[in-house]
């Protein structure tokens, strides 16, 4: 027996995807990964058989998710959003998730290109130059949601992730507080980046300092929300932020256990309000104030720019943006209110 694209992909360090890609003379593959996997192909007596007809068909009537992580309620929000949308068209949806990782992100739009996937839709991305040269090399629809890229145009759906950093963070200041945290997110992540970007304006809007110390990045997971809150606790009283806006629920969650743990109360010690609602499901201890786009409605704007495109593949391509909505929930304290009634 041969060997396999898997024992060729091991003996020369790269992934089976990227064989598939020189095979199939993909541009997005590097000149110099193109001349190493060629060789090793030679060396092996590799013969490239076309694919059959058949198989290119039996992918039209399908579309791919390409998501970060499923245990985030928001993206599995999106995709119920992009399915209810594609409930009575002819479209199958495949999920595909990357963990956040570029390479896996990489490969799936690859698979996607050699399957003949009729779009695709991207609840994450991470910019750079392998990414790009994918995209450029599809055919297929791509949609973004909840993401743009700097580089390339694409159809988008999305909230206006700045406003969401803003709003959060000015609501804080209109009760009271001056000494703001932030829980930040990856700082590859454009979306996380805007949002951060909207405290730091609302902040220096309202002539309010913030310390670098006080932006705390973290991974989207409640775990990273969880570390913060043990650092926040350990801050001397004195010295200790009055309120806290996180870009995610989840890292929200993950604050406020930590701190609960730790003797803290929400509000009456420290107010939180949060992005990207996850705590409808928080019961636990409180429920959390936060700034959100309707999810669903973006996941099923997301197919219809999907549909568009399919029936006029030459037409302009479309960005909508959603405002987003502030649901108070009684986990931040009114300082303007105490200081009236001690004085």
């Amino acid at each position: 027996m041969g060997l396999t694209f898997s024992d060729i992909a091991k003996e020369i360090g790269v992934s089976t995807a990227t064989i598939s890609r020189v095979i199939n003379n993909d541009s997005s593959v590097r000149e110099e990964t193109r001349l190493k996997v060629e060789k090793a192909l030679a060396n092996y007596d590799y013969k490239h058989r076309a694919k059959r007809k058949s198989t290119e068909r039996s992918n039209a009537n399908s579309v791919m998710i390409i998501a970060g992580q499923l245990s985030n309620p928001i993206t599995v929000a999106y995709i119920k959003g992009i399915r209810d949308g594609l409930k009575n068209s002819p479209y199958k949806v495949f999920v595909a998730i990357t963990d956040y990782e570029t390479k896996n992100e990489v490969d799936y739009l690859q698979y996607a290109k050699d399957n003949t996937f009729a779009g695709i839709f991207m609840l994450n991305v991470i910019e750079n130059e392998a990414l790009i040269r994918m995209l450029n090399s599809i055919e297929s629809p791509v949609i973004l949601v909840n993401r743009y890229l700097r580089s390339k145009d694409t159809d988008i759906v999305t909230v206006d992730n700045y406003r969401c950093g803003f709003l959060s963070t000015q609501y804080l200041i209109n009760h009271g507080h001056t000494h703001i945290a932030h829980i930040a997110g990856p700082s590859n992540s454009i979306t996380c980046q805007n949002r951060t970007l909207g405290y730091i304006d609302a902040m220096i809007e309202n002539r309010l300092k913030y310390k670098p110390q006080d932006i705390f990045h973290g991974d989207r997971t409640y775990q990273s929300g969880f570390e913060y809150g043990l650092m926040f606790c350990k801050i001397k009283p004195a010295e200790r932020p009055t309120a806290v806006f996180s870009i995610s629920g989840t890292m929200a969650e993950g604050f406020a256990d930590a701190v609960i743990q730790e003797g803290l109360s929400i509000p009456d010690d420290v107010s939180l309000i949060c992005n990207d609602d996850s705590s409808k499901e928080y019961v636990r201890k409180l429920k959390i104030t936060c700034v959100e786009p309707n999810i669903l409605a973006i996941g099923v704007a997301a197919t219809e720019l999907f549909l568009e495109r399919i029936k006029n593949p030459k037409s302009h391509l479309r960005r909508i943006v959603y405002p987003p909505v502030l649901t108070e929930n009684g986990s931040v304290a009114t300082l303007i209110q105490k200081e009236a009634q001690s004085s």
